[in-house]
């Protein structure tokens, strides 16, 4: 199950993204939106050396722009959510994306998991709910106000909403050509619109000063989506982005080692209790 591993491996890759945004939380927001994907174009340009498709369908390029207007969007309002939040409190709403991608990948892929699968989505509900549980003294629906309350969160949710759309076009757009192909010209139309926005002599500075990190980022985004768009070849998109969502645990840890986030049981409860809804999902 190569794509499994793929999935996973991806995951930690978005889990780096989230770290390096936080660490770069000194940095104008634009700036590390636009370096995560036109820093990435380098490495991907060179995997697409070697696997450029047979056959490019015309649709591509329009599911290509939509994709890169709808994370843009998604982008910005994820760095917004892990400046001003916990990782280990925000990151784990992305697992709500297999939920909302049971309906999306129904309407745009016909993509249906089975019943047990439904079961996992369930699983990872409950994860949310125990993420607050502290809360659960106030009453039983405090900790879903919770999560409207803390704007992270919020943010977070309807990335994962994004995200679930996002997800299903950019399966649409490899059958049209390839993985790495679609990938760069996604992540070109994102760079070329931002440029009149990042070039001023201010954020060239900013770039300078923080070069090295922002190599990193535009490389753990490069591996990302290289290693996503591979593994969605193989399975339904649900699949894949529920192992994708491993992230969480990863994201939860790097919170606790590199930036002092304490108190994390909870979060760590019930992200493993979405975790087990997202491999009942990938298994059955």
């Amino acid at each position: 199950m190569l794509w499994a591993f793929l999935s996973v491996v991806s995951g930690l890759g978005d889990a780096v993204i989230f770290a390096l945004m936080k660490k770069l939380k000194q940095v104008n927001s634009s700036i590390v939106v636009w370096v995560q994907y036109a820093f990435a174009l380098p490495f991907l340009l060179v995997l697409l050396y070697f696997n450029y498709p047979e056959k490019i369908n015309g649709n591509v390029y329009w599911n290509a722009a939509l994709n890169a207007i709808l994370l843009l969007f998604s982008t910005y309002l994820l760095i917004k959510a892990t400046q001003i939040s916990k990782l280990s409190i925000t990151m784990p709403m992305l697992s709500f994306t297999p939920l909302f991608l049971l309906f999306t990948s129904y309407i745009m892929l016909n993509e249906i998991p089975t019943q047990l699968g439904f079961i996992g989505v369930f699983l990872i509900v409950l994860g949310a709910y125990m993420m607050h549980i502290e809360d659960y003294k106030k009453g039983f629906f405090s900790p879903f106000k919770a999560l409207i309350k803390d704007k992270g969160s919020f943010y977070v949710l309807i990335v994962a909403f994004v995200w679930s759309i996002t997800a299903n076009l950019f399966k649409l757009g490899i059958l049209d050509s390839n993985p790495i192909f679609f990938s760069v010209v996604v992540y070109l139309i994102i760079s070329i619109i931002m440029v009149p926005v990042i070039f001023t002599r201010q954020n060239i500075a900013n770039i300078k000063s923080h070069f090295n990190m922002l190599i990193l980022l535009g490389l753990a985004s490069a591996f990302m989506i290289a290693t996503a768009s591979y593994a969605i070849i193989s399975a339904i998109v649900p699949y894949v982005i529920s192992l994708k969502r491993s992230s969480i645990i990863f994201a939860i840890f790097f919170g606790y080692f590199f930036f002092n986030e304490k108190n994390i049981r909870n979060a760590l409860i019930g992200t493993i209790i979405m975790l087990i809804g997202g491999v009942l999902i990938t298994i059955f």
